[in-house]
């Protein structure tokens, strides 16, 4: 089952975590009946200072005639605000990769990574935030003088709706009995009209418990009972916002894995963290969201739910032998991104063989 995957390796520690997904990849095309060819997909800061565009046509071109991206951390930090990240918005939307799935998961071994008591943590963390990825304020509507600026949140109703049943869909494989719809609708207009319509689809799906909360609300339930919550769908920028919260909840940003999905298409898959510039180089970063980012590309990309759950339970297990240092613990060996990635692969390899 040949696929054909385009590889960004992007910025700053991006290049190193990218590397040890490829090991994942090259594992799983070794020991299943996957075969992966690996195709290089420049983008980011470093490609804009060298030709001036941050996606060059021809990597774009790359990327649409894939099977699927694996996308690395973009941007360096002598560029000005937002030059790198335009390559994210417009695969984003030229893609049209409506959902953006972020799974908030503490692993039992990172319970001691957690900054919540264990009154707080309760049963566990384990919960989706569905976020609508090409609609809302990141739209790019708006201007900007010496004198006023202004964003325009923008959602329509095709969008509400694809992004709210795609959530249902995914609450009701998943076996949740509940789904969060996380919105401003008592101040801004366009969370009124969201809330409106995930009311309207809810009503196709009337096993779900449906449930409303304000964004401030929101956050600070995340810190009181984050175990309240299975599937979450909210908006583009209070999506991107909560993920962050959510992932320092689980151990670290370096744990944090999404989809950029448009389903049946070709999708991006990338860690939340950043290209970190301050330890670029260094061979200590996490790559543990790349990891679990590829976890995803299996599932909802590769439909291979099996080698998905390898992929989390190869995570676990070596999450119980030794830690990068921005989750390090003393009980366990402190290791670099390569020597990480290598344990994983390790765990992973044994699980294909059985």
């Amino acid at each position: 089952m040949k696929k054909i995957i385009a590889v960004t390796h992007g910025d700053g520690c991006g290049l190193e975590v990218v590397e040890e997904g490829i090991k994942i990849l090259k594992a799983i095309s070794e020991y299943s009946d996957f075969d992966f060819e690996f195709i290089n997909a420049p983008a980011g800061g470093k490609v804009w200072k060298d030709c001036g565009e941050s996606l060059p046509e021809k990597t774009f071109e790359i990327i649409k005639n894939s099977d699927a991206l694996l996308f690395g951390a973009i941007g360096l930090p002598d560029l000005p605000p937002g030059i790198a990240e335009t390559a994210i918005l417009k695969i984003r939307q030229d893609l049209d990769l409506y959902v953006n799935m972020r799974p908030i998961k503490l692993y039992n071994p990172l319970r001691d990574r957690c900054p919540l008591r264990d009154e707080f943590i309760g049963k566990g963390i384990d919960f989706t935030i569905i976020r609508e990825n090409t609609e809302g304020i990141y739209k790019g509507i708006g201007e900007i003088s010496d004198e006023r600026a202004e964003s325009v949140m923008l959602y329509t109703k095709k969008g509400c709706e694809r992004i709210m049943r795609y959530a249902c869909e995914f609450a009701k494989k998943n076996g949740h009995k509940k789904i969060t719809s996380v919105d401003k609708a008592n101040v801004i207009k366009a969370s009124q009209f969201w809330r409106n319509i995930f009311h309207k689809i809810g009503e196709d799906y009337p096993d779900l418990e449906k449930e409303d909360v304000y964004i401030d609300a929101f956050c600070q339930w995340l810190i009181r009972a984050p175990y309240s919550y299975e599937t979450v769908v909210t908006g583009n920028m209070f999506g991107d916002i909560t993920s962050d919260e959510g992932a320092f909840l689980i151990g670290s940003l370096g744990m944090a894995a999404s989809g950029n999905i448009n389903p049946g298409n070709v999708s991006m898959y990338e860690p939340i963290h950043g290209s970190a510039p301050d330890i670029a180089g260094k061979n200590i970063a996490n790559p543990i969201g790349t990891i679990l980012s590829i976890k995803l590309m299996m599932q909802e990309s590769f439909n291979s739910p099996e080698i998905g759950f390898l992929i989390e339970k190869s995570v676990e297990e070596a999450l119980n032998e030794g830690r990068t240092i921005d989750i390090e613990n003393k009980a366990f060996k402190t290791l670099t991104t390569r020597e990480m990635g290598d344990l994983i692969v390790k765990k992973l390899i044994n699980l294909l063989k059985k």
